[in-house]
């Protein structure tokens, strides 16, 4: 389970939901420059899709590796931000597209908890966005049709199954506990022969009155953080072929098992999180 080998026949299906909510329009860090998190959240993305791009590009050509779903949310709308409909978009066709672009630094989180710095330029595929209230329920819904539909394919059925960040940096506004976290298990119950969908959601905070949380075991959550538990209970275990990432992300030492989520995500957290979907998966031919 969980170790099926990207390749053309068996591509990998990645779901990159974000919150565009006005909260997102709060001041955050990027290697000591003020920005928005709407900001801050458009490079790191754009980062994770130019690097997918890269990663598809063999013997000359862009290969069909990956589908991939961007979308926001925001006020009472879910919607794509890569064309009209909510949609999976072959790698071989963002691969295509011309997009503007922008040079910025960015620090990757190394073994031990280390950072290194990249000077780099990277493609806004998300223009950044902040307004209006946050509809994570009608998001997860509809996240959920999409992967379904994707799961049903015959051509996918024996793929690694869908790998879905929600990055936010607030509660739902449009359901409760219950009804959260009801979706998002209905979410992680979809899945090929090689496993059920990951749900991974990261928290982005300017907060410092808590420390953050990266890949936790459930006792490490603590219970005075009550969203913290929350994002603990709508988001999946990570499996064993994952582990050995996660401990390079936090330490050798740490112990499963790791819940799928962050809480109060640093940049370099917010990147660590979203590099599961390039960095740790088998790539075939």
């Amino acid at each position: 389970m969980y170790s099926q080998e990207i390749t053309r026949r068996h591509r990998a299906a990645i779901v990159i939901a974000i919150d565009q909510s006005c909260s997102m329009g709060g001041k955050m860090k990027l290697n000591g420059v003020e920005m928005s998190k709407s900001e801050v959240v458009s490079m790191v993305v754009g980062n994770l899709i130019d690097e997918l791009i890269m990663r598809s590009y063999r013997n000359g050509e862009y290969r069909h590796y990956y589908d991939i779903a961007l979308i926001g949310y925001s006020g009472e709308s879910v919607y794509s931000l890569l064309g009209e409909d909510i949609a999976f978009q072959p790698i071989t066709v963002l691969s295509a597209r011309e997009v503007p672009r922008m040079p910025y630094t960015l620090d990757y989180r190394t073994i031990n908890s280390g950072t290194r710095s990249f000077r780099e330029e990277v493609s806004i595929w998300v223009k950044p966005c902040a307004q209006g209230a946050t509809p994570m329920y009608k998001m997860i819904c509809a996240v959920t049709n999409l992967v379904s539909n994707w799961c049903a394919c015959e051509e996918n059925s024996d793929s690694f199954p869908p790998l879905v960040f929600n990055i936010t940096d607030g509660e739902a506004s449009d359901a409760g506990y219950d009804m959260l976290r009801s979706a998002a298990h209905r979410l992680q119950n979809i899945g090929t022969s090689d496993g059920k969908t990951l749900f991974v959601n990261v928290h982005i905070s300017s907060d410092t009155h808590h420390a953050s949380l990266l890949f936790p075991s459930a006792h490490e959550v603590p219970l005075s953080i009550r969203y913290a538990h929350l994002l603990m209970d709508i988001s999946s275990v990570m499996p064993e072929p994952l582990h050995q990432y996660i401990r390079e992300c936090r330490s050798e030492f740490s112990k499963p098992p790791y819940i799928a989520m962050s809480y109060n995500a640093s940049v370099s957290e917010l990147v660590a999180m979203l590099n599961i979907g390039s960095r740790s998966l088998n790539m075939g031919l």
